[in-house]
């Protein structure tokens, strides 16, 4: 299932999505499933995986705050893949853990990792990141994943200076909602 969804959002064309947003649930569901089609018959997506796609998590997607921002974005990074040296005092602090002392403090660390959406705007970026696991509350995530988005936002920063990105999100699938890191 979460690699049917994942598959799903990394090809989605959004346009398409975007303009059936604002009709009724089937139009939207309607929207989803014939993008499906076309993914498939694109050989985007593999046939077994298209046929495990939860419509009704895509539909609550569709109207989700998260996909507003993608809505509202110049620029829709997905799939971002990045690899920089960042500062070892800077990947401890972002783990949330004690910085090293003396030289290995500012050693480098190699960081590598694909964003699964960065959203461009004149002045600065965001980061979305979708999670198909069933955890209970928001917190969780956020708990669980926060060190992988501040490393995340750190080494596109870097990429993309002088814009920062100013938000980070977690678009839970499960929950239907797009939880603040």
């Amino acid at each position: 299932m979460g690699t049917a969804l994942h598959a799903f959002l990394e090809h989605a064309d959004f346009a398409a999505l975007a303009a059936v947003r604002e009709q009724g649930d089937e139009a939207v569901l309607g929207a989803v499933r014939v993008e499906r089609e076309r993914q498939v018959s694109a050989q985007l997506t593999a046939p077994a995986i298209a046929e495990k796609l939860d419509v009704y998590k895509m539909l609550r997607f569709v109207r989700s705050e998260a996909f507003g921002r993608i809505c509202a974005a110049d620029e829709v990074l997905r799939e971002l893949a990045f690899i920089t040296s960042l500062p070892a005092s800077e990947v401890m602090a972002a783990q949330g853990r004690p910085a090293p002392e003396g030289d290995a403090a500012g050693a480098g660390v190699l960081v590598q990792g694909i964003a699964d959406v960065v959203l461009v705007y004149p002045d600065h970026l965001e980061l979305l990141d979708y999670k198909t696991d069933r955890r209970k509350a928001p917190a969780d995530f956020v708990r669980a994943y926060r060190p992988q988005l501040e490393l995340y936002a750190r080494a596109i920063d870097q990429r993309f200076a002088p814009r920062r990105v100013t938000y980070k999100g977690i678009y839970s699938l499960e929950l239907g909602e797009l939880i603040k890191v």
